[in-house]
Order: structure tokens, then C-alpha cells, then sequence
């Protein structure tokens, strides 16, 4: 009986390091898809923050000409 259970325990040994490869190689890829992840969203809202701060001063040149065009006398 005690033959088996220890032949059960060698047999973990050896799969022990397969096992804390995997678990590794899974956190680094977890940190690279992060590391991705975060970079696309940052271009993202950098690319929407410029896109609307654009369509903001459009908004407000085409505000500003329209009320200078009130107060230029026609000719």
C-alpha cells in the first residue's frame, strides 16, 4: 500500500515543473495583453480627445464668424 501512494508522489514531482512553467508562461502572457490592452485604449482616447477638441474649435470659428457676420455692416 505504501509502494502505490509513493509512486502517486513521484509522479507529482515530475509534473511539478511543467506545472510552474505553465503557471509563468500564463502571468507573462496575462502582463502582455494587459500591456497591449492598455496601450490601445490610450491611443484610443488620445485619437477621440483630438478628433472632438478639433470639432470643438471648428464649432466655436463657425459660432464666431456668424456673430461677426451680425455686427459687420453691410455695404
Amino acid at each position: 500500500m505504501s509502494d502505490v501512494s509513493i509512486n502517486e508522489y513521484q509522479g507529482d514531482l515530475h509534473s511539478l515543473p511543467e506545472t510552474i512553467g505553465k503557471l509563468a508562461y500564463y502571468q507573462v502572457e496575462l502582463v502582455k495583453i494587459g500591456i497591449i490592452s492598455s496601450t490601445n485604449f490610450i491611443v484610443f482616447v488620445g485619437t477621440t480627445s483630438i478628433n472632438l477638441a478639433g470639432n470643438v474649435l471648428s464649432t466655436v470659428s463657425q459660432v464666431l464668424q456668424g456673430v461677426l457676420s451680425v455686427f459687420t455692416p453691410n455695404r
